[in-house]
């Protein structure tokens, strides 16, 4: 019983885990206003590198959307 309630907890710390995902990796999809990733909607962040420089642009999505604050 320890057992399984330790391998719920893990799985859902992982499953919540926001993704990190390269811009243009092929998964990702824009459809309409919204973005997809392998068909779901998209919840964590796109980085993309500035070339010449040291600079990675990380960009916040959740449920498609960027994230905006408020």
């Amino acid at each position: 019983m320890k057992k399984l309630v330790l391998f719920i907890a893990i799985l859902s710390l992982v499953g919540c885990m926001k993704k990190e995902v390269k811009f243009g990796d092929e998964n990702l999809e824009l459809k309409g206003t919204k973005l997809y990733y392998k068909d779901k909607l998209f919840t964590g962040f796109i980085t993309q590198e500035v070339p010449f420089t040291d600079k990675v642009i990380k960009v916040e999505y959740v449920n498609g959307v960027i994230k905006t604050e408020k």
